[in-house]
């Protein structure tokens, strides 16, 4: 029999139990790919679910994770989900809001979860009472491949191998001198040699009392050694091991003995590492389904990830084959993948457990023989897709004449002029034809949804485009839309001469294969990563032009051929634009810069949100610099210009009525205060708003309150030209009557003037506050549900919101209005104002749990309000609930990075959706640079990306000017060529 598992229809409810919590369409189309991947699991071992980025692949897992563990009610083992380290959290918390909010009332609470950090939890909750266990296991990708580091089981892998050999007295005693140095536990006191003597006379199941009472271990702890070890003991491989404890321990102490033992513990560790791969191999333990988060990390066979299912040699062995039923794989970008890599993975699904009688319904060798197929065809595919991609190649625009490319190939399609256009319609049909006969073989694997072109609308409502696209200098344009076309950004004549130098270089560096000119596309992206790429060469990058991480690589990529042609254009360019020292304003004479600089803060006064994406991190912290001081600036400008009079020359003075306002505000008892507090309290009335505590309700006012004091706020919503609202904030001015137009200029502040996206800062302080119910809700239910291996989970997510929005309460001095807090907070409290930074910036430097704090805050109405990031903020972060504006300053070579940092906005109840007005996303290019060249070859590349899959694209300087100047393929036709593998319909 094979397996029966149907989508909990009468369980589940993916558009939300209570309310409707996502768009219906949404959640009809989730329900229905849930139901295709179950349905898919009967006949085959696997299915990769592709959808595009922000489409909910999360919730369509956990529905399908919840629908095994009612069909199995439990009993065939716990569903494993791996994610990627970084994710682990997130997932936690989707969880925890999937069980509550997506399920009929109570029909889930019964399914326990946990976290396995490292195998030996993993194990430990294999052992727990069957009336205990979890049926759902979170873990990370690196939890079984990482390094063994768990001191008590190497120790009892130390005892299991002494059973297997004879051992001399020294040997014994060596052991237990030797031992707490093998696994690290020399600064451990209580761990003794007459404690290791004990342990090593003792049975393994029997260590847990003997550790409680030599005060090693608490009692309520764990047992410290898993059953499943002691289990398989027989059938482990120990010699490696006890040649270890035979011929390596030291005889006796000596000078170098440090030295000594670390290369003794070298050895053992590797012994220790491979009787830990046996055991996992070995031990007895099922599940029935796993779940593999950003599964395109296992498409090359030797990564530890792919080792987990796949055999990289054929003295290899997969360390998790047999364990899993059936595995359902997540990837946003399968086409990313080359359609080998794509096979491969698909070729990991084969690790299930083939000798159950729940085994798939085709044998392994159907399925086997399936794959091949497909790879034939694939290969086919791509084939057909290469000759189509080198022939369009060739196409000049001088042969379209006057028509576009769409209507050109029009009318080649309908009746071809030569033997040329006629082998050119030949290839179009063959990509067809080998395209639906692999598309028909690659369904059955993968599921793909693109996102709708269109926002969702109700019956009557105007369509409105999801996202609008501007680029070039378009950016520049008052009017913020893509008027312009696909035209570069200018550059003056006095500044044109290093890009004309360099576009001289890089035209030497086309001649040579292979070579790539860095300081080229720095100079592109600012004055400041020219010299720094100068310097450092590729490694000025938080990430690989592919998207993923750099690596921490010591030796020099670039060999002298590369750089050698081109040292004396560096050396000129380098001489003529501003140096790292120059001033500010010089720096922003960049063209690039200065047009990004001047959209974002446009954006800003406007009251939108901004995130800016760029490529290297010099350029991210010159952004950072630029952008902040431009925001004070133009805070000042508004706030003078309104008052009028001298305040539009004297900074200072108009600084300080900023401020004085801002105390005005913050002082409890005086009427602007109140006003604030009032305003803020209304929605509090609501009984959603209920489930906050007093306390929270308070915090949650003081945190709004602080954001309205700021002067950023009451620079562009306060009517400060009004000459009644400016004798309102007169020093010392007390009177109701005079007062009153203050008060009110306040309110209407706050409640009624708008933004770009035509809301009101009152309707997004509610939405902030459905957000925070949501919070509190998880708080309350994780309070019920917390178990002590998620000590390290925050006890109120409400409260971690909160805090990464905190401010002080009091006004911040003048000289202070707008520092940086790249630092931590100081505990106590200065006696002034702290304003969370208007502009923040995360690069690869930044910790993650900075990273994570800032990705809260910006995911709010508050500061901070413009996020200037490297490509580490591209991917797995959600960032879209108050922002639709996206800059990507710098391009990348691989479209999909592309997409993957858009979809950090582009996601399900993103703001666009509920203002519906469209993601806005800019790409700046100068015309004739290389930027322009990456520009065009990437546009290119997009829609050819996903018909000759996954092609290689290499990035030296002779390909990427050939893809640069060719004909773009027509948007109809490459949609006609791409493959559909989606599952609903509308």
């Amino acid at each position: 029999m094979s397996i029966d598992w149907p989508f909990a229809e009468s369980a589940l409810r993916l558009g939300g139990a209570d309310k409707q919590r996502i768009q219906p369409d949404d959640a009809a189309r989730q329900a229905e790919t849930a139901s295709a991947i179950l349905l898919g699991l009967v006949d085959r071992p696997g299915v990769l679910l592709s959808d595009e980025v922000g489409m909910g692949k999360t919730y369509v897992a956990l529905a399908v994770a919840a629908s095994v563990i009612i069909a199995t009610k439990g009993r065939q083992g716990p569903v494993l989900i791996m994610v990627p380290g970084r994710l682990r959290r997130k997932w936690q918390r989707e969880w925890e809001q999937f069980k509550h909010h997506c399920s009929s009332k109570g029909s889930l609470d019964w399914i326990r979860d946990t976290y396995a950090h490292s195998p030996t939890d993993f194990f430990k909750l294999l052992d727990d009472d069957e009336q205990e266990r979890s049926q759902l296991v979170l873990t990370t990708t690196g939890c079984f491949s990482r390094g063994f580091n768990d001191a008590w089981i190497k120790l009892a892998m130390i005892r299991l191998a002494r059973q297997k050999t004879k051992l001399s007295a020294r040997h014994k005693h060596g052991i237990c001198r030797w031992a707490p140095h093998l696994i690290r536990q020399t600064t451990n006191r209580n761990l003794t040699e007459d404690v290791v003597k004990k342990l090593m006379k003792s049975d393994v199941s029997d260590w847990k009392q003997i550790l409680i009472r030599e005060w090693l271990l608490d009692e309520d702890a764990d047992d410290p050694i898993p059953a499943l070890l002691d289990k398989v003991k027989d059938d482990i491989d120990w010699r490696d091991l006890v040649n270890v404890l035979r011929e390596s321990l030291p005889k006796r102490t000596s000078d170098n003995i440090a030295q000594r033992m670390k290369m003794i513990r070298k050895k053992f560790n590797d012994a220790c590492q491979g009787i830990y791969e046996q055991w996992l191999r070995l031990s007895k333990w099922h599940s029935p389904l796993l779940i593999l988060d950003e599964a395109h990390h296992a498409k090359n066979d030797h990564t530890n990830l792919a080792r987990l299912f796949r055999q990289s040699s054929a003295d290899d062995v997969s360390l998790l084959r047999g364990k899993f039923q059936r595995m359902l794989f997540l990837t946003a970008t399968p086409f990313q993948l080359g359609h080998q890599e794509l096979i491969r993975v698909i070729r990991s699904f084969d690790a299930v457990r083939w000798n159950s009688r729940r085994a798939p319904k085709k044998s392994r060798e159907e399925i086997q023989a399936e794959v091949e197929q497909l790879e034939a065809a694939l290969d086919a595919n791509r084939l057909a897709g290469r000759r189509l991609d080198r022939l369009w190649g060739a196409i000049r625009s001088d042969m379209l004449g006057a028509q576009d490319v769409s209507t050109w190939w029009k009318g080649v399609e309908r009746q071809p002029k030569d033997a040329w256009e006629t082998r050119l319609v030949e290839y179009v049909n063959d990509c067809h034809a080998t395209r639906d006969k692999a598309q028909a073989l690659l369904r059955p694997w993968v599921i793909r949804h693109n996102r709708p072109l269109d926002l969702p609308a109700n019956d009557g409502e105007q369509a409105c485009r999801r996202r609008l696209g501007i680029f070039g200098k378009a950016i520049t344009s008052d009017a913020g839309t893509a008027d312009g076309g696909e035209l570069g950004l200018p550059v003056a004549k006095d500044a044109a001469l290093p890009f004309l130098l360099t576009a001289r270089a890089q035209g030497e560096l086309a001649q040579t294969s292979g070579a790539r000119a860095f300081f080229a596309e720095g100079l592109s992206s600012s004055y400041e990563a020219f010299h720094h790429t100068r310097t450092v060469r590729g490694k000025a990058r938080d990430m690989n032009d592919d998207g993923s991480p750099i690596e921490n690589v010591d030796s020099d990529d670039e060999s002298d051929a590369t750089i050698v042609p081109t040292s004396w254009y560096e050396q000129q360019v380098a001489q003529i634009i501003p140096s790292r020292d120059a001033s500010r304003r010089d720096r922003l004479l960049h063209p690039k810069v200065s047009a990004t600089v001047r959209r974002a803060v446009d954006l800003w006064t406007g009251g939108e949100k901004v995130l800016v994406f760029c490529f290297y991190r010099e350029t991210c912290r010159a952004l950072y610099d630029h952008i902040r001081e431009e925001i004070n600036d133009r805070t000042l400008q508004i706030a003078g210009e309104k008052l009028g009079g001298e305040y539009r020359t004297d900074t200072a003075g108009t600084q300080e009525f900023l401020t004085r306002i801002a105390r005005r505000c913050s002082e409890e008892g005086r009427p602007f205060y109140e006003e604030v507090q009032r305003i803020l309290s209304q929605p509090f009335q609501q009984d959603k708003y209920s489930i906050f505590t007093d306390d929270q309700r308070r915090q949650l006012v003081e945190v709004l309150a602080a954001y309205f004091r700021a002067p950023s706020f009451l620079a562009r919503y306060l009517p400060l030209d009004d000459p009644d609202v400016q004798r309102a904030w007169e020093l010392g001015e007390g009177r109701r009557e005079v007062l009153e137009p203050g008060i009110w200029a306040l309110s209407r502040g706050i409640e009624e003037q708008t933004d770009q996206s035509n809301q009101t800062y009152m309707s997004r302080v509610e939405q902030f506050l459905d957000f925070a119910i949501e919070l509190a809700e998880r708080a309350q239910y994780d309070r019920d549900s917390r178990s002590d291996d998620n000590e390290d989970e925050p006890d109120d997510p409400l409260q971690e919101c909160l805090s990464a929005v905190s401010v002080y309460s009091r006004p911040r001095r003048p000289d202070k209005l707008d520092a940086d807090d790249e630092q931590d907070e100081p505990d106590e409290d200065d006696g002034s104002y702290r304003v969370v930074p208007l502009v923040r910036i995360v690069h690869g430097d930044t910790k993650q749990e900075t990273r994570e704090r800032l990705a809260l805050a910006f995911n709010s109405p508050l500061f901070p309000e413009v996020l200037v990031s490297s490509g580490v903020m591209g991917e797995g972060i959600d960032l879209h609930r108050f922002c639709r504006h996206v800059i990507h300053h710098d391009g990348y070579w691989n479209p999909s990075t592309l997409e993957q940092q858009t979809g950090r906005l582009d996601r399900i109840r993103c703001k666009a959706e509920v203002c519906r007005m469209p993601i806005r996303v800019y790409q700046p290019f100068i015309a004739g640079s290389a930027d322009e060249k990456m520009f065009r070859v990437v546009r290119d590349r997009e829609r050819w990306f996903q018909i000759v899959m996954g092609q290689k694209f290499e990035f030296d300087e002779g390909a990427s000017e050939e893809i640069a100047v060719r004909v773009p393929l027509p948007e109809t036709l490459a949609k006609q060529l791409t493959f559909n593998l989606a599952r609903w319909k509308r």
